[in-house]
């Protein structure tokens, strides 16, 4: 895994190298060939050019390539896709570009309608050159990236491990794809079959490692990042008995279709090993979108923590002035893939208020919160210190909100697909915080579980941006939602 983690640092360093090679590329042709002779200069300093403005170029560059999704995991799909994401990303950038460079002759057009003060043959020979020159060598960068992953795959460094789910004909066809694709970089382990009279016999020159309940055990040991399922039945049931042990593990789920699974078209399908493979429990946002999600996450949490942090004293001291006891409270949450993690808040309940009680949910009137936590918790302040989960990734601005572990087992039990759930990173706020009230019993959180999978397969910054003025109407009603 050691080579999938400086992937991406690689990737920005060969585009940053692509961007300069570029830029001085179209200098040259610019001014020392003679493409354009009204500005042949054979003796030019090319250092002249290394200034703030070539700064601002590289990081124009680099943020087009991080949202336009350039940056995820590649090696996993077509080169021809990652081309033509390239190609649009470049005619993006000359696009700003032109603008940028553009605004006397903007202000000359709007003063007298004379287009050519727009499109001069000097000006868009020169974009031509450099959006030519970008495509060439960020495409060249891609191909050696690429080149260099695959030379390393064959010789047996930074592989990442599969797991067979079903020891079968398909599950033989699998393995035989993934030796022939070799450059890919993946590793057949071995498989799990829920027959289990053939754990611990080979198969296909691998071992049947175990049954269905073994999975979270055998990924966990062997750190396995990805498994596929062999086509083992058309039962839904089926399915979802596979999901149950290992859908809140942070672990890949593929699944070879079947032909009405891909006629349907009811799950994204992969081409991996020349084959279409169904992806289970992805993530929906587009991936440009999902990294301008995380940016508004980092931006809005410092914001609010730092410009709010007077008021924030203010809040902690009416809190220890109301009762005794420390002023934010931590509580072990599940995270996204099944990940535990500490989220705070400010205290609004009595301490020890579970003491006696056990775990359960909080209900609108509960005896066991403060006067000042009751106000907390209607103009959601109690939050607050969330946005510290928020800037460090372990929760967002939007997700479903997250479970305690004694409430997550047993509604793992209650409800179908709850794995999906904990598939996606919890939020402060979310779709089921601002359309249901609080959770008063087990039917409320299969209400709610029914908002957060209609988030999971609608995500959108458009759909996020909605959840967050909804909030603040919710806030400024006083219709406070656990």
């Amino acid at each position: 895994m050691g080579i999938r983690i400086i992937e991406k640092p690689l990737t920005i360093l060969f585009d940053t190298v692509a961007i300069n090679v570029a830029f001085f590329a179209t200098v040259w042709l610019r001014y020392v060939s003679h493409l354009f002779p009204e500005s042949y200069s054979p003796h030019i300093d090319f250092l002249s050019y290394v200034s703030p403005t070539l700064l601002l170029v590289n990081c124009m560059w680099l943020f087009l390539f991080f949202i336009n999704g350039l940056y995820r995991e590649w090696y996993r799909e077509s080169r021809f896709d990652e081309f033509v994401l390239v190609a649009r990303t470049v005619a993006l950038g000359l696009f700003i570009v032109f603008i940028l460079t553009s605004s006397k002759q903007i202000t000359d057009f709007a003063g007298n309608g004379d287009v050519r003060a727009l499109f001069t043959r000097t000006k868009l020979a020169t974009l031509f050159a450099y959006g030519v020159c970008m495509l060439f060598f960020s495409g060249i960068s891609r191909i050696a990236i690429h080149s260099l992953l695959a030379a390393f795959f064959l010789r047996g460094i930074g592989i990442s491990k599969v797991l067979i789910i079903g020891a079968n004909q398909s599950g033989r066809l699998l393995v035989n794809e993934i030796h022939t694709y070799a450059r890919l970089g993946y590793r057949v382990i071995g498989f799990v079959d829920d027959d289990g009279k053939i754990k611990g016999t080979s198969f296909a020159g691998y071992k049947v490692l175990g049954t269905y309940s073994d999975l979270p055990a055998i990924i966990k040991k062997e750190k396995i990042p990805a498994i596929i399922i062999a086509h083992v039945s058309g039962s839904a049931n089926e399915i979802l008995k596979l999901l149950n042990y290992c859908g809140d593990i942070k672990v890949t789920i593929y699944m070879v279709p079947s032909l009405m699974d891909v006629i349907t078209g009811h799950l994204k399908t992969h081409q991996i090993f020349g084959i279409p493979l169904l992806v289970f429990l992805q993530d929906h946002m587009a991936p440009w979108e999902a990294q301008i999600k995380r940016l508004m996450d980092i931006v809005a949490s410092a914001g609010i923590l730092i410009v709010g942090a007077p008021f924030w004293l203010a809040v902690a001291a009416s809190i220890r002035i109301n009762s005794p006891g420390p002023v934010i409270y931590k509580q072990t949450r599940v995270g996204r893939n099944g990940n535990n993690f500490v989220m705070y808040k400010f205290r609004s309940m009595y301490q020890d208020a579970e003491k006696r009680s056990g775990p359960t949910w909080a209900t609108e009137d509960d005896a066991r919160i403060t006067r000042v936590g009751n106000f907390l918790r209607k103009t959601r302040l109690d939050e607050i210190p969330q946005f510290w989960n928020v800037l460090i990734g372990e929760m967002s601005l939007v997700g479903p909100r997250p479970e305690r572990p004694f409430f997550v087992e047993q509604l793992k039990n209650e409800i179908p697909w709850y794995v999906r759930r904990i598939k996606m990173k919890p939020g402060i706020t979310g779709w089921a915080q601002v359309k249901h009230k609080y959770d008063a019993s087990i039917e409320d959180v299969k209400q709610k579980v029914m908002y957060d999978l209609y988030y999971f397969e609608n995500m959108s910054l458009s759909l996020d941006i909605k959840i967050i003025l909804q909030t603040f109407l919710v806030v400024l009603t006083g219709k406070g939602a656990h």
